[in-house]
């Protein structure tokens, strides 16, 4: 299928290349002819023409010149870099999480918001072959917006956890029951698998451009293969990080235990957020320096704890109230005529009484009047006067809502992130929340 579309595509992409060839061949001629106006008319027609290209398939155009070892490729390739942007997921779609939902988990439940800035570029590899370049950046399928995906966060925080703790072997790791905790199991059977307490969801970046890397040979110190486009999120752009934790867990734990468990994980966790983040990196290319945050947060960063302790109380979150349908203007409820429509004892009125009702009020009875009282007329026949007859029965009153103590605990930067998270470990200690 894939072979099809590029096929396709191809003979989308046949006028634009031929095009090319010949700009490229009008521009020759004016340099040898020294015609300063020739030359700038055939370097516009290719921009234009490559621009053209790279709207219908930048990448098939690109290398359909890289295997011909023609320097036209160079011409896709800036058009393509000029119309490098990001799109921007609806938020109709829900691919993070609302803080409020916290209030329908699990006591002791927390979720953390950190919106962050980068303070180096993240990138990322993305799985597709047939691309412009050699380091794709990873992008959601549908709107093609830039991601970090939400293994990638599960395999980032792990990794900063386990250079904490300088692990030497995989054996060390598997002993260590809060990794396992938190992360699940790192290398089990179907038989006896744990999963992490821990759940992480997608961040998508607001901005993509691109970075040369020149890798140089260490004997030499001469570039070993020239420079190295690679697309990536650039220095400044801001993201969300999501960390969901539910400690779900053996019954029979006494609530002490519980609470000490859960206050030693969330201290953990906000301190390995810290480090992955400003010292570790996350994403490709951590050890060249990519994928750092700044310490500052690029915005209000939120722990929500499904706990009543000593914070920002969060009101009780109510169920949504069910959408009414809109009335007509001669109905006063979906079973009841409008006050001017209808008598004392509930029935309608005649087109008369109606009539001498609004010139009573000083106003003239004209066509928007009558209009209305027939369509009044028209539903009390249908199904008014029938409804009328019925008894009415008494509709209980719906039950208050059951309140969900929800706690929440804002911070600025990362380092106050961790005093937050002492701080919220040390009343889950202490307080009889369970």
């Amino acid at each position: 299928m894939q072979r099809d579309y590029y096929a396709f595509k191809r003979v989308e992409l046949n006028s634009s290349l031929n095009d090319l060839e010949q700009a490229v061949k009008d521009l020759e001629n004016a340099k040898q002819a020294k015609d300063k106006n020739a030359r700038d008319k055939a370097e516009s027609q290719m921009k234009q023409v490559a621009s053209g290209a790279v709207s219908i398939e930048p990448h098939l155009a690109y290398l359909w010149f890289e295997a011909h070892d023609s320097e036209l490729d160079n011409s896709i390739r800036d058009a393509w870099q000029k119309s490098l942007k990001a799109s921007a997921i609806p938020q109709a779609f829900h691919f993070t999480p609302d803080l409020s939902a916290v209030a329908h988990l699990p006591s002791l439940s927390f979720l953390l918001h950190i919106p962050f800035k980068l303070h180096k570029p993240y990138h990322s590899k993305d799985e597709r072959d047939f691309y412009l370049l050699e380091n794709p950046l990873r992008r959601e399928k549908v709107f093609q917006t830039p991601m970090m995906a939400s293994t990638s966060w599960k395999g980032a925080l792990r990794s900063a956890m386990r250079q904490q703790r300088r692990y030497t072997t995989l054996n060390d790791e598997a002993k260590d029951m809060q990794m396992i905790r938190l992360f699940g199991n790192v290398r089990a059977a179907e038989s006896d698998f744990v999963a992490g307490r821990l759940t992480f969801f997608p961040t998508f970046f607001d901005k993509v451009g691109l970075e040369v890397i020149n890798p140089h040979d260490r004997t030499t110190g001469v570039g070993a293969r020239g420079p190295i486009l690679l697309e990536c999120v650039p220095q400044g752009a801001r993201g969300d990080l999501f960390v969901l934790y539910v400690p779900f867990g053996p019954f029979e734990q006494s609530g002490d235990h519980r609470r000490a468990e859960i206050a030693d994980d969330l201290h953990v966790v906000a301190e390995s957020v810290r480090v992955m983040l400003t010292v570790y990196g996350f994403g490709a290319k951590t050890s060249s320096g990519f994928g750092i945050a700044e310490e500052p947060l690029a915005g209000e960063g939120k722990l929500v704890l499904r706990a009543k302790l000593a914070g920002e109380a969060a009101p009780a979150v109510a169920p949504p109230a069910p959408q009414q349908p809109e009335l007509a203007r001669y109905l006063e409820s979906p079973t009841r005529l409008h006050p001017d429509l209808r008598r004392e004892d509930g029935t309608l009125k005649s087109e008369a009484e109606y009539r001498r009702f609004i010139e009573s009020q000083g106003r003239k009875y004209g066509k928007q009047e009558k209009q209305l009282y027939d369509k009044a007329e028209k539903w009390w026949e249908r199904e008014g006067q029938a409804l009328a007859q019925q008894t009415p029965t008494p509709t209980p009153e719906p039950a208050p809502p059951e309140s969900s103590p929800v706690t929440t605990f804002t911070f600025r930067t990362l380092s106050e992130l961790g005093d937050v998270a002492q701080r919220v470990a040390k009343q889950l200690r202490e307080s009889g929340e369970v």
